[in-house]
């Protein structure tokens, strides 16, 4: 028998302890939880029944599961949305809510079209609608990337995962949802980069070209010309040290010498030089725009159009030219750079206007099909440009009239340099002896917000 055992049997009918000089002995007081034989467990206290226990357990575990879950979906970065089959609200989680700025008491028991710009707003009931009828899923337990809106109306790129499930009576559709916005940036980072790097190589192979090409031919007639004059050189030197002609005769000799063909060779080969230190300060200034800091702003282009056409006043006055211009908007840009390319574009027009009328330039601004550019144009009434050369305009050192001497070829290598620093576009569409049309395209909002 036990310890507990026999101290159980030996208290009842017990009161008395003939060892104590027949004092009372009352029996211990129970305590709660222990039976009154000195602390072992009464027979209610023997444990549950285990099916009893499990059931207890797995209750406490379920609900240790859904607090689990509920602090993983509240914490997650992604966003996480529920709605039912008619694209109502049900549940939405932190983050969706900093991705979108709503709270969620704006959003529970709302549409979720409210977070889509057009055109999905208005397409989204009825895709649902045709997916309780037919089951034809487009884009449930599919991923792809999607347009939202934020509260305060400003859309951005996310991806979006929408998973179905199915419950009695009913069914949801839960959305994950990751703000790609910060990805689209640097992916348009790189492909700006990469364009650069692209204008870079065509502008280095332009180089090359004119390095051995445009530089090659004044250093030709240098060469050639440098030969005359070391042959009259030489003759001069002959007829010196000869006494065989004449007086008048070699007077004759000498004057056509000295007067006739040495001179002719210096010129020539003054003027190769000329043309080379015009080509090497061109390519100076050229390589200086890819160094010039940018300080892109917002510009009131009216106000920068008037301060352009004041500098130039003495030029358009020459020309008898007649400036029109129309409203235009405003443009995120650098206002020196910016000025210089108009200065070029209107300096272009006045160079090669028509002989036969008097110059007029209008500039104005266009539509743009893109929202977050303005698009101005210059156009003219000039001489216009062959099809064969609206490729090559833009060109370092293209001229239209080489022979005519008219200009050095850099001015609108220089307008789409720096137009495309500043993130924009340039384009012409010219008509020959019609005029010409210079396109700008413009950014309103710089790179960098």
């Amino acid at each position: 028998m036990s310890h507990c055992e026999n101290q159980g049997q030996s208290l009842p009918g017990h009161n008395h302890n003939p060892h104590h000089n027949g004092s009372a002995s009352t029996a211990p007081e129970a305590r709660p939880g222990l039976s009154t034989s000195g602390g072992c467990p009464s027979p209610s206290d023997k444990p549950q029944n285990p099916a009893q226990t499990n059931n207890h357990y797995t209750h406490r575990r379920a609900e240790s599961s859904g607090d689990h879950l509920k602090a993983i979906i509240e914490n997650v970065v992604e966003g996480i949305i529920s709605i039912d089959d008619h694209g109502i609200i049900e549940s939405i989680n932190p983050a969706a809510l900093r991705i979108f700025g709503y709270t969620s008491e704006e959003l529970i028991g709302q549409n979720v079209k409210m977070l889509m710009p057009e055109p999905y707003r208005g397409h989204h009931d009825g895709y649902l609608h045709a997916y309780r009828q037919t089951g034809e899923a487009r884009i449930i337990s599919k991923g792809r990337e999607v347009l939202g809106r934020r509260k305060n109306g400003e859309v951005f790129p996310m991806d979006l995962a929408v998973g179905e499930v199915n419950l009695p009576g009913r069914r949801l559709f839960t959305g994950i949802i990751r703000d790609i916005s910060e990805r689209k940036n640097s992916e348009i980072h790189v492909r700006q980069l990469a364009r650069s790097l692209q204008e870079k190589n065509q502008e280095l192979e332009s180089v090359v070209y004119i390095a051995s090409h445009d530089l090659r031919s004044p250093l030709v007639n240098i060469q050639g010309f440098s030969i005359e004059l070391s042959h009259s050189c030489r003759r001069l030197t002959q007829l010196l040290d000869s006494s065989k002609l004449s007086e008048p005769a070699l007077q004759n000799e000498l004057d056509t010498i000295l007067k006739e063909e040495i001179p002719e060779a210096l010129e020539f080969i003054f003027a190769g030089v000329n043309k080379m230190d015009g080509l090497l300060s061109g390519f100076l200034k050229f390589s200086r725009l890819g160094r010039v800091s940018m300080d892109q702003r917002c510009l009131d282009l009216n106000s920068l159009i008037r301060e352009v056409l004041s500098a130039m006043k003495y030029q358009i006055q020459q020309k008898s030219a007649r400036i029109e211009t129309g409203y235009l908007p405003e443009c995120c840009a650098d206002h020196l750079q910016l000025s210089q390319v108009f200065t070029n574009l209107i300096d272009n027009a006045l160079k090669y206007s028509d002989p036969d009328r008097a110059p007029r330039i209008s500039i104005y601004s266009e539509e743009s099909p893109h929202e977050n550019e303005i698009i101005v144009v210059v156009q003219d009434n000039g001489v216009g440009i062959r099809p064969e050369h609206l490729e090559k305009i833009f060109d370092v050192f293209f001229r239209l009239q080489p022979h005519e001497g008219i200009g050095e070829g850099l001015g609108l290598a220089i307008a789409k340099r720096i137009v495309h620093r500043l993130g924009g576009r340039i384009w012409v569409d010219s008509s020959v002896n019609e005029g010409s049309r210079f396109f700008l395209a413009l950014p309103i909002q710089s790179d960098n917000g």
